[in-house]
């Protein structure tokens, strides 16, 4: 059976009632926190239920959606299932097996062919492609490389036209090195054996450059490293280049070869703080909206060996320079001409002398790095993700904006909005998502830029995000602009998403104070609290750190009594008073303060124990929900996400 649904989620500042089931916001500057934490299955504002259940758990899922449509279909074992998710309504599913035998058939693939669907799957280790038109199954056989033997193996698939690139396995036992394959075109054509160390492949995509035989096929993938320094990292992240129109070679050993294959070293690392990050793990690509593809931005998702995470953004251009003017490394000979990994119009055959010295020196001897003049992470983080999306965006200003969507080990989405030029720019993490009614770790994620979508899969279930998640935000108007979230406004008293509203909204997301937009200068004071204490007792008092860049201060009458500066490593703000006098009764205000931005987060008010009956039950109730808030909040409270 599923696991049960998750507990309520943390809200930050301002933050609404408990019982509202609404999260706040939490206040952060350049690399700042999450925000919020929330499941989006039931978030507030929209009619509709944005996920469904499997039925049943399936370990192993590809998911395949079409931009601009409101389906999903989802492969599992023996099946498909289409997802609908039309607006405002409730989520629909139904199914398809492609093969009505009861044979361990995993769906791996899921491709848009003509009008119809191609589906493949391991088939009891007989990899096997079905069509779907029009709800009819086809069978088409037999088809290696297509699907793996397994599900657990890793595969990728690259359709472009007629061709497909694979990098799956065609012999189940004496296939056993991998390689990168075209294995429907004019010519198929492997990677020789000796290019690549143990490869674990990540993202291929095709680039069609200013001349049509200059077009090139990138694909990225991590291998063990050759360097068995015992201080060298195990793993290197690589992008390798090959040339579409290669044709193979003219020599017995290169005519069915890739005879423009070259690989480079992709760094991520900061120089600053001598921190390293060399597995890679996803890979996204975000074409210019010009359609210059020099200014593709690629966004690397990095990891070391602590599973901490770094993101680095790259350029299409900078990667093409390498491969173009960069040495081979370990060849110390002036280079045969043409160059290894030249492209030549008119499908000429690539000379054998060429071929000879790319294939004994695969890599060239400059790396790739981060685009930027510090060629640095856009940002690093403790915490461990493994998948990315990116959405470019324009704010109501026509400002555009980079908001990156990174799925954690958690099985959470976080939501981060990168601002500004590369050389400048701003990265805030503004909102942790819980996507699904079941907490599971995520299988696949697919955006969908049109709809403003996203759509994520896990063992249980298939749930559509929206980006503009503009009602959760709390704090009236004080909360909403202070989330700097570029795809919401204050309008006529609400959060708004800036797709819905009019021209009257208000947004202010760059600027350190964007709060004194607001109409009121300043936010609703907290709730009074009221607790009844006998005298000499030992008492606490906890203010949550919603924010990682404020300054908490708990003052009593004038004097100020804590302080927690930024960087505190406890979540709370905590004044402890060790021996409860006369003096020490009355009120107590948690006051955070993030530039000019100031919030009062918390009011007490002490009272002698001799006070009135009811006021003293009524306070200790109040303390005693507030006590079992913050045993909740450290197990949901995040840590700093972004340095």
């Amino acid at each position: 059976a599923p696991p049960p649904p998750p507990p309520r989620p943390t809200c930050g500042w301002p933050y609404t009632s408990l019982l509202s089931g609404r999260c706040g916001l939490r206040g952060r500057l350049r690399g700042g926190l999450a925000s919020t934490s929330l499941p989006i299955a039931s978030s507030s504002g929209r009619a509709g239920r944005d996920w469904v259940d499997f039925g049943l758990a399936e370990p192993h899922t590809v998911l395949f959606h079409e931009p601009g449509s409101s389906s999903v279909w989802v492969g599992g074992r023996g099946k498909v299932y289409l997802f609908n998710f039309p607006e405002g309504k409730n989520a629909s599913m139904r199914t398809v097996s492609p093969d009505p035998s009861d044979c361990e058939n995993y769906i791996t693939l899921l491709e848009k062919q003509g009008d119809g669907l191609l589906i493949c799957g391991t088939n009891a280790r007989r990899p096997s492609c079905w069509s779907l038109v029009n709800g009819t199954v086809e069978s088409l056989g037999e088809k290696r490389g297509y699907a793996p033997f397994s599900p657990d193996e890793n595969s990728l698939v690259l359709f472009d036209g007629d061709e497909v690139y694979s990098t799956i396995r065609k012999q189940e036992y004496n296939g056993k090195i991998p390689r990168f394959r075209r294995i429907q075109g004019e010519i198929e054509l492997y990677t020789s054996d000796t290019v690549m160390q143990n490869p674990q492949f990540i993202k291929a995509t095709i680039v069609h450059q200013d001349q049509a035989y200059d077009d090139k096929i990138y694909y990225f993938f991590r291998e063990d490293n050759p360097d068995k320094n015992p201080e060298a990292p195990l793993n290197v992240s690589r992008v390798a280049q090959l040339c579409r129109g290669d044709q193979g070679g003219e020599s017995s050993l290169s005519v069915s070869k890739w005879n423009t294959f070259l690989k480079a070293m992709l760094v991520c690392s900061d120089v600053t703080t001598n921190k390293n990050f060399n597995r890679l793990q996803d890979v996204f690509l975000l074409p210019d909206p010009n359609g210059q593809w020099r200014d593709t931005r690629v966004y690397g998702v990095f990891s070391n060996p602590w599973n901490y995470s770094a993101v680095c953004v790259y350029s299409l251009g900078d990667i093409d320079r390498v491969f173009r003017t960069s040495s081979l490394k370990g060849y110390h000979m002036s280079l045969p001409n043409p160059r290894p990994g030249k492209c030549l119009p008119d499908r000429q055959p690539i000379p054998t002398e060429t071929f000879q010295v790319a294939d004994s020196h695969p890599e060239v001897a400059q790396r790739v790095e981060p685009m930027g003049p510090l060629k640095t992470p856009l940002f690093h983080s403790k915490y461990h993700y493994q998948k990315v999306v990116v959405h470019r965006m324009q704010a109501s200003s026509g400002e555009t904006f980079h908001v990156l969507y990174l799925t954690t080990d958690r099985g959470t989405i976080h939501k981060v909005v990168e601002s500004g030029e590369r050389e400048r720019s701003l990265v805030f993490n503004i909102m942790e998502i819980q996507p699904f009614h079941h907490p599971a770790a995520i299988q696949a994620m697919s955006l969908d830029a049109e709809r403003r979508k996203l759509y994520v899969s896990s063992q249980w279930e298939v749930s559509q995000v929206p980006l503009d998640l503009c009602e959760v935000y709390g704090g009236g108007c004080h909360g909403c602009l202070m989330a700097r979230d570029p795809y919401c406004g204050w309008d006529q008293g609400r959060c708004v998403s800036i797709y819905s509203s009019q021209a009257s909204m208000l947004q202010s997301i760059h600027p350190a104070e964007p709060h004194k937009e607001c109409p009121n200068p300043k936010p609703d004071k907290a709730p009074l609290q009221k607790v009844s204490l006998a005298q000499n007792s030992r008492y606490y008092l906890s203010c949550p750190m919603e924010s990682r860049h404020a300054t908490y201060s708990w003052r009593h009458q004038e004097n100020v009594e804590q302080t927690c500066e930024p960087g505190h490593q406890s979540p709370n703000c905590i004044l402890f008073i060790e021996n409860l006098t006369a003096r020490q009764y009355g009120h107590y205000h948690c006051e955070a303060q993030e530039g000019s931005y100031f919030h009062e987060a918390q009011h007490w008010e002490l009272l002698p124990e001799d006070g009135a009956t009811a006021e003293h039950l009524l306070g200790h109730a109040r303390a005693l929900a507030a006590s079992l808030w913050l045993c909740i909040l450290p197990t949901l409270a995040l840590g700093l996400l972004v340095h």
